[in-house]
């Protein structure tokens, strides 16, 4: 919430992505707070859709027409009337975290407020982070062409994260 540099005279839409990675032997995983995120969008009331969006939380767009209105991402889509659809990516305090290792379902990892567009498809990349029980850590979790998969020589296991992570994106109210 400290990087926010401008306020938002009206809510936004506020769409968090639930997600429930397959984890073998990570007690804990998590994207770094810089984390890049690879969207598919669509036009809000509209069929237009973009694959494959970046949204760099530490990337601020001024918006068009506005006083002092910053965006983490902005577009135009070409059959829209509006001059900018655009999103922020947002912790929610008490509600998005880490996935834990205890988590039956999945768990609210991050959200985007978006004004004319909504997310649909999340890509996952990375690097990711996660910890095993023994203390051990990994910041370089890399899922953009397979799986991920290490080993923990302190508690003689392997860890691993698989690419294909179920996952929805829900209103937040």
């Amino acid at each position: 919430a400290g990087r926010r540099p401008f306020l938002v005279s009206k809510p936004m839409p506020t769409f968090v992505l639930w997600a429930k990675a397959e984890l073998e032997g990570l007690t804990q995983f998590w994207a770094p707070e810089d984390h890049c995120w690879t969207l598919d969008v669509k036009q809000g009331g509209g069929a237009e859709e973009r694959k494959g969006v970046v949204i760099d939380p530490d990337d601020w767009t001024d918006i068009a027409n506005t006083k002092d209105t910053k965006a983490n991402f902005a577009m135009k889509f070409d059959k829209s009337e509006r001059q900018q659809s655009y999103c922020n990516v947002v912790h929610i305090k008490g509600l998005t975290r880490p996935q834990t290792a205890d988590d039956t379902g999945m768990v609210p990892i991050i959200a985007f407020e978006c004004r004319g567009l909504e997310p649909t498809r999340w890509t996952p990349t990375g690097p990711y982070c996660g910890s095993a029980e023994g203390g051990a850590t990994w910041d370089n979790i890399d899922l953009k062409n397979e799986d991920w998969c290490e080993y923990d020589e302190k508690l003689d296991i392997p860890v691993g994260v698989n690419k294909e992570i179920p996952h929805e994106f829900r209103l937040h109210k």
